[in-house]
């Protein structure tokens, strides 16, 4: 089982702006209407599933995630809303089958190590003819390697002797080739930088502090001292214009589909 890097729902929802931006470079792409079933894998605390449960008010939403405390979090949210259900699921055993017209996941497949189980259970939980649209981050960027040089850092690399990063980085063709044995067709695959702007260094630090999983493993009286370093390591190798602070990502961005004559998948 995946375990869950953003174990404070509130904290997460104060800090998630640049994860936001980031799906949206997609959502505008999908082929969401007023009925659509839609699966939301990974979805955090509700706030893009509650978005597509808006377009989709006479169909249904469910968002999944592993994060218990999660799920809690966005149900209470968004209560309101008669056609969106949350439920706590683990993205690699996905309980679905041949139920969605439309399976989402922004941000999210990037922390799972059996990708390919992912996409099986995508295909599986998908109707024939489906569409799906995915966004990950697939490959290093500076964000990565700043991290990397801090935590073999002297001072921080004690704590890390044990740790396993969660996070996975996968090649384009590696990734197309997992896509096309779960079964799916491919209609638009492409790696690209896209990069979110913060507007002081408490942001970014906010950001880094909800979202990441090394910060974890630091003592919680030195937590804000190991944020200042990767705040100040990080800020020595970009350029900053207009008093902001760019983070850029390496993103696959994914629309595919099951084929409506259907083929089972490899394994």
């Amino acid at each position: 089982m995946t375990s869950h890097r953003y174990r404070d729902p509130n904290q997460y929802s104060q800090n998630n702006a640049l994860q936001y931006t980031f799906a949206m470079q997609l959502f505008d792409r999908l082929c969401l209407d007023s009925k659509s079933s839609v699966l939301d894998l990974g979805c955090g605390d509700g706030l893009i599933t509650n978005k597509i449960a808006s377009i989709v008010k006479e169909g249904f939403v469910i968002g999944t995630d592993i994060s218990r405390p999660m799920i809690e979090f966005a149900a209470r949210q968004y209560s309101a809303k008669n056609n969106l259900r949350f439920l706590t699921m683990d993205a690699a055993d996905n309980l679905f089958r041949d139920q969605f017209d439309i399976i989402t996941s922004f941000n999210c497949l990037h922390w799972i190590k059996e990708q390919q189980k992912v996409l099986h259970g995508i295909a599986q939980a998908a109707v024939p003819g489906a569409s799906i649209g995915l966004l990950l981050s697939h490959r290093k960027s500076i964000y990565h390697d700043t991290l990397e040089r801090l935590c073999s850092n002297p001072k921080w690399a004690v704590y890390f002797e044990n740790f396993s990063n969660p996070r996975c980085f996968f090649a384009l063709e590696e990734y197309e080739k997992m896509l096309v044995h779960a079964g799916l067709t491919i209609h638009h695959l492409v790696e690209e930088k896209i990069t979110y702007h913060f507007k002081s260094k408490d942001e970014l630090k906010g950001f880094f502090n909800a979202s990441g999983a090394h910060i974890n493993q630091i003592q919680e009286w030195r937590k804000q001292e190991f944020l200042e370093d990767f705040v100040s390591s990080y800020l020595a190798h970009v350029e900053c214009r207009d008093n902001s602070i760019p983070v850029t990502f390496w993103c696959l961005k994914i629309l595919a589909s099951k084929p409506a004559c259907i083929h089972a998948p490899i394994y």
